[in-house]
């Protein structure tokens, strides 16, 4: 058995002598800070809605228009909407209205401001 040894050195161990410094451990800068939140401006307030003219309806007649809701506190309030194609119905005021219906929006009458009678009339099916 004991030719049949094997011997094996052990691997140097590579110690550090007081003359042989060993590099710094590498510095972590710290991470950027967070950007600032720009302060957040409210958003402008629209300029009040203008009282419109008198708007003189033909009954069964399709306009083209533009509205706005003047309800106070509404989040659409003085906000100016068009309305490509409206239809007087019989031409009485009653029976002509927009409501304020946009998502969150209050559900009342908006203003109509101006009304241009489109030329030529869509054709009825």
């Amino acid at each position: 058995l004991d030719g049949d040894r094997i011997m094996t050195e052990p691997a140097p161990q590579q110690v550090a002598s007081d003359s042989e410094e060993l590099p710094p451990p590498p510095i972590e800068s710290p991470p950027p800070p967070p950007p600032e939140d720009p302060v957040a401006e409210p958003p402008p307030t629209p300029e009040p809605v203008p009282e419109p003219d008198v708007i003189v309806w033909e009954p069964q007649t399709w306009y083209s228009i533009t509205s706005a809701c003047v309800t106070p506190g509404c989040p659409q309030e003085n906000v100016i909407v068009s309305i490509p194609m409206f239809y007087s119905n019989n031409g009485q005021l009653k029976f002509i209205r927009v409501v304020c219906g946009a998502d969150g929006c209050c559900g009342k009458d908006c203003r109509i401001l101006t009304a241009v009678k489109l030329d030529p009339q869509p054709v009825e099916e």
